[in-house]
């Protein structure tokens, strides 16, 4: 695959996510159509772990390819053009959307699309169109910015959780039961559901994150780990943003025939597994991407947009003070914050934004 990714780069071992590296690549010489972005404002969640730890299963190491055996890790936020061989774009453009953890990407095969732009490069090609499509954007204060970046992907997801879950009629469900409740995708899965009211939320978290999950509000109750022997059993669907077996064992092994459905949506306790059978129904996989393909045929482009946003605009002052947004530069910096999610060393009232300027 070419290289389109230039400037300083993380790059992440294949196959060992918690082992990292930086180099430099010169910039790009540029032909006719060329599009040179640099990565401005982006954010750091648990989710851009479950992209390294799914690197190989679901394609996300396609995105931006790196040297042999390396991986450079997507990340959401804004770009700006720095350098544009292309009419329709003009330096200082600016754009919402995938970029890589480092300074530059070139895009060679934009093509132009309502709002915005899709990045059709050949490696691209097969991969959900979510990921390929950037938004123009005007530049606003960076706090809004910071909230876009940290929430707008993860905030979806959390919406298409209820929404299939609405439509499946919470599979006859009392409860829905979410591991890392404190993580962010959890947050908007959790702020959906008790909108719709329809069942009771149960948040799985750990006893550092138990006063932040509860303080959220949208969970009826909370537990830490080491109670998941004392959840009820009633019917129950488990949606796992954690990846972790020992976990899901736990879970499944006490609801037994109570749990009517196992999701699995992330990975952010990547390392810790299992390999005992499990109770109940076979785990299957909720990607995002592909829900929201089939959603937005239902509803059409205009109906989704209008059903996210104002969704959206409930739950942004509803998180927006609940968060310790912090702020870092360079990366250099982004490369020791990945490490400690990586590691499970942040908590979940944090919320990481990188500035690459």
């Amino acid at each position: 695959m070419t290289e389109t990714v230039f400037g300083e780069r993380m790059l992440i071992t294949r196959g060992a996510i918690a082992v990292t590296s930086r180099d430099t690549a010169p910039l790009p010489e540029m032909g006719d159509g060329d599009v040179l972005f640099a990565v401005r404002r982006i954010a750091l969640t648990a989710n851009n772990v479950t992209y390294a730890a799914a690197g190989e299963m679901l394609g996300y190491w396609r995105f931006f390819p790196g040297p042999e055996g390396k991986g450079i890790l997507p990340v959401w936020g804004f770009g700006e053009v720095v350098k544009s061989h292309a009419p329709e774009f003009a330096v200082g453009d600016r754009f919402y959307g995938y970029w890589p953890l480092a300074t530059h990407l070139l895009v060679r095969e934009a093509v132009s699309a309502p709002g915005g732009f899709m990045d059709a490069a050949p490696h691209r090609q097969g991969l959900a169109d979510i990921y390929n499509r950037y938004q123009r954007v005007e530049p606003r204060l960076p706090h809004e910015e910071a909230l876009d970046a940290l929430f707008r992907p993860l905030f979806m997801t959390g919406w298409l959780i209820d929404d299939f879950l609405a439509g499946a009629d919470d599979f006859g469900a009392e409860q829905v039961i979410l591991s890392s409740a404190s993580s962010k995708t959890a947050m908007a899965a959790a702020f959906n559901l008790s909108r719709r009211g329809a069942v009771q939320v149960i948040g799985l978290t750990s006893a550092a994150n138990r006063a932040f999950t509860e303080n959220l509000g949208s969970y009826d109750r909370v537990f830490t780990y080491d109670e998941v022997d004392t959840l009820e059993r009633k019917p129950s669907v488990y949606v796992d943003f954690a990846g972790d077996r020992a976990l899901t064992q736990k879970v499944h092994t006490r609801l037994g025939d109570a749990l009517k459905h196992s999701a699995i949506v992330g990975m952010t306790h990547w390392g810790q597994g299992g390999d005992a059978p499990l109770p109940g129904p076979a785990p299957t996989l909720f990607f995002a991407p592909t829900v929201a393909e089939a959603t937005v045929a239902k509803l059409g482009p205009a109906g989704f947009a209008d059903a996210t946003g104002y969704a959206w605009t409930k739950f942004v002052p509803a998180v927006r003070e609940k968060l310790a947004v912090e702020t870092l530069h360079g990366l250099e910096s982004a490369e020791s914050a990945y490490r400690d999610l990586a590691a499970g060393n942040i908590g979940g009232a944090s919320a990481i934004v990188v500035e690459l300027d």
